[in-house]
């Protein structure tokens, strides 16, 4: 009889199906549509399919942080475009949430954060029905497109003696010790058939990206030493992505400038390739239009 249960057990373990990769498995209901994706600096983003245009984090100002900061209505006039239906920001830094509400106000978008950043946006005027408070776990519908909020945490700054959440208390923020983070957050995008992560700095949390598996990763390397097994850990709660994009790498605090990869960035692709051999690395170049595969 023993014998008899244990072959059975080991023909319905031999009939049990393996899950397939993440790049032969379609995430999305409906036709693919063409995406467009554009780094714009820092952790900034501007994702395209169709009639739908989201920012992600838009930094364009890049000001003097040693004194009062303000957002710069001439970069903004020059990088922002002309028309965008949302605006996601990852945590209230002031390289990630300045020029946000002004680009919000510019385009019509409406702009979706933290508390701190719905404090922020609105008393930069922006209307309060153009502005989303999150608090991390909503999964929002909209026009043509849908948005995952998943909470997530910042990078270890301060060598892991950074404190993690803090709100924002000025308004409005006029300098840099004003912008603390107000809470991290990551966001799964499903636009064009598609589904992209963005987050806006590394660090995760697990069990949070269970069950997330996007055709785009677009993922931020600084500091990820901190972090145990950021790489590895990352990919393969993802599924191993088709494609992962870097983001936060240049200099937040001068001009943008396309400048060749350094150490740091050079040694993260080579872990993403080492831990996920099929997935394919891009290292963006400044406001360059780019066709996602």
């Amino acid at each position: 009889m023993r014998a008899a249960l244990y072959l059975l057990l080991l023909s319905a373990c031999a009939g049990t199906p393996k899950r397939e990769p993440s790049s032969t498995t379609k995430k999305t209901d409906g036709p693919t549509a063409p995406l467009a994706l554009t780094y714009l600096g820092v952790a900034g983003w501007q994702l395209e399919s169709g009639d739908v245009t989201i920012l992600v984090d838009p930094y364009f100002s890049r000001p003097n942080l040693d004194g009062e900061i303000k957002s710069d209505p001439a970069a903004v006039a020059a990088r922002a475009p002309k028309k965008a239906n949302l605006i996601v920001v990852g945590h209230s830094h002031v390289d990630h949430l300045l020029d946000a509400p002004a680009v919000a106000l510019a385009t019509g978008a409406q702009i979706m954060g933290s508390a701190s950043t719905a404090k922020v946006a609105t008393s930069a005027g922006v209307p309060a029905d153009h502005v989303i408070p999150i608090q991390g776990g909503e999964d929002y519908q909209f026009d043509g497109y849908s948005v995952r909020v998943i909470p997530s945490l910042h990078s270890a700054l301060d060598d892991k003696h950074f404190m993690q959440g803090q709100p924002i208390t000025v308004l409005p923020p006029k300098t840099f010790d004003d912008y603390t983070d107000g809470g991290t957050f990551d966001y799964l995008v499903r636009v064009g058939g598609r589904e992209i992560l963005v987050t806006s700095t590394a660090n995760f949390i697990e069990r949070e990206l269970v069950g997330v598996h996007p055709d785009v990763a677009i993922i931020a390397p600084g500091l990820r030493e901190q972090v145990y097994d950021y790489t590895c850990r990352l990919m393969r709660v993802l599924d191993y992505p088709q494609v992962v994009y870097t983001t936060h790498f240049d200099d937040w605090r001068a001009a943008p400038t396309d400048e060749e990869p350094d150490a740091d960035l050079e040694a993260f692709v080579d872990e993403v390739k080492r831990c996920s051999p099929a997935t394919q690395v891009i290292i963006p170049k400044h406001f360059v239009r780019m066709s996602a595969p």
